[in-house]
């Protein structure tokens, strides 16, 4: 195996990083070669990677396949991955693909549809999906992309003894409102507790994709959409990013902000999960890794945190009236167009997503136990896994209300909407701008983007692309 670069902790559970250019290729299938004797794999540098990487001693003695693993930085890894495909030198075999980058790289034949493997192995278990996180991740058009090989939703995370001592209930099953939370965070913060002055919360403020990605989450749970009609129905990429509810969204988001450390403007995904891992706030939501990353002092050090055995874990709150909207995103893994190994590199995906690895993977202990996020049923129910990560049950509940393609919409150019959002958004935390102004300017940015990009009007075939489409696929497959 190759020796793998360090990984910046601000590349750690970062989804977003910036889409290239969509030039389409046009690559014909290949055969591998008998001279092709090792499999290359290309990831994201989260927590997913370390335990794959523990493991892969299990699969090459299983297949006879030599493995060449490396993991860089997800904004490392689009690049790369966009100059191999662009200028069609194969540089992996499997990659790891971002959940936003779904559309963009099966309509360019950057990576192979894998209808035809599931169809033609059925050891892949395709009916032991959550269908909301394929949903969310893995389909496109009618077509399974990818498999998911670390599934995220989102929770809220609090500081067990401090919220006991400030004389606060939390309801953990989900019902209480985001002004409910709201308030709880206020009365959380200022207070001194074991020689600390407490925030109420944090906030993962750095723009562009960080922000989006906390942001939307609140937004989405308060009946918020980016668009007039995007992925059911017929298209309509119009956007409604100013409107009352986004506003009223936005200036409970400002709130939380300013019931959170000042510096949070500034915090990125790992900032903002180690900040509550060092004892100093009460609650936060966040990416549901951080249920066990915070229970480490740093990532993957394997010692704990102050609070690692101090965290309560409770579903999302919502608004009153609203049906529950979770973001679901992660990794999945997928073929790269233009390998030379497509049969092993299906060999190595159906490995790495099985219900068997992924459940190694969680038992994987050489930092702690640091994985729990699944795609699969039958995980969240397993009582060994429920022994180490008891939050597990509520996880998969929250999983069965997610849609990931409401709350971050993967279109065409999402990530150039993302870094206008993001720098707006960022902009309020600060005080250059009103929640009103940001989101004025933002919806007339959107429109110029968007029209720019022949997507406003939307004259292409649309997809109805529903929850039930989905299953009705897994069906098929199945």
């Amino acid at each position: 195996m190759a020796t793998t670069p360090k990984i910046s902790r601000r590349s750690v559970l970062k989804s977003g990083a910036a889409l290239a250019g969509t030039t389409a290729l046009s690559l014909k299938p290949r055969r591998a070669s008998a001279q092709d004797k090792t499999l290359r794999v290309l990831l994201a540098g989260d927590p997913f990677y370390y335990a794959i990487e523990g493991l892969a001693d299990q699969f090459q003695q299983a297949s006879g396949i030599k493995l060449q693993i490396e993991a860089i930085s997800l904004e490392a890894l689009q690049a790369r991955l966009t100059s191999s495909f662009i200028s069609n030198e194969p540089d992996a075999d499997v990659i790891s693909v971002d959940q936003m980058w779904l559309g963009q790289y099966l309509e360019s034949k950057w990576i192979l549809p894998l209808n035809e493997f599931i169809k033609a192995d059925k050891d892949s278990a395709i009916n032991d999906y959550v269908p909301q996180a394929l949903y969310s991740m893995n389909t496109w058009r009618g077509q399974v992309g990818t498999l998911p090989v670390a599934t995220y939703g989102q929770t809220v995370l609090y500081y067990k003894d401090y919220v006991e001592n400030a004389g606060v209930k939390i309801p953990t099953d989900g019902s209480w409102s985001w002004a409910d939370y709201l308030g709880i965070v206020e009365k959380l913060n200022g207070k001194e507790f074991s020689g600390a002055k407490m925030a109420g919360t944090v906030v993962s403020g750095q723009q562009p994709a960080p922000v989006v990605h906390m942001f939307t989450q609140l937004a989405a749970s308060m009946g918020t959409h980016w668009f007039k009609s995007f992925p059911t129905g017929k298209w309509d990429f119009e956007p409604t990013i100013d409107t009352p509810e986004t506003a009223e969204a936005l200036k409970t988001f400002l709130a939380l902000y300013k019931n959170s450390p000042p510096e949070a403007v500034g915090y990125n995904w790992f900032d903002a999960g180690m900040r509550f891992a060092k004892g100093d706030i009460g609650i936060f939501y966040w990416w549901t890794p951080y249920a066990y990353l915070c229970k480490k002092d740093g990532y993957m050090t394997g010692k704990d945190s102050v609070i690692a055995e101090k965290i309560g874990i409770a579903r999302l709150p919502t608004a009153p009236g609203k049906k529950q909207v979770v973001s679901i995103g992660g990794h999945s893994l997928g073929i790269a167009g233009n390998s030379l190994n497509r049969d092993a590199a299906w060999q190595f995906i159906k490995w790495a997503t099985s219900a068997k690895t992924q459940k190694d993977m969680a038992l994987f202990n050489k930092f702690g136990y640091q994985f729990s996020d699944f795609a699969r049923p039958s995980l969240y129910k397993d009582p060994d896994l429920i022994k180490i990560y008891p939050h597990l049950p509520g996880q998969l509940a929250d999983l069965e209300e997610g849609n990931g393609k409401i709350v971050r919409p993967p279109c065409p150019v999402y990530t150039t909407l993302e870094g206008i959002y993001g720098l707006n958004l960022n902009k309020v935390l600060s005080g250059e701008l009103t929640p009103e102004q940001a989101l004025k300017e933002t919806s007339l940015f959107f429109q110029t983007i968007l029209k720019g990009n022949f997507l406003i009007p939307y004259q292409q075939e649309s997809y109805d692309d529903t929850l039930d489409a989905t299953k009705a696929l897994m069906a098929s497959l199945a």
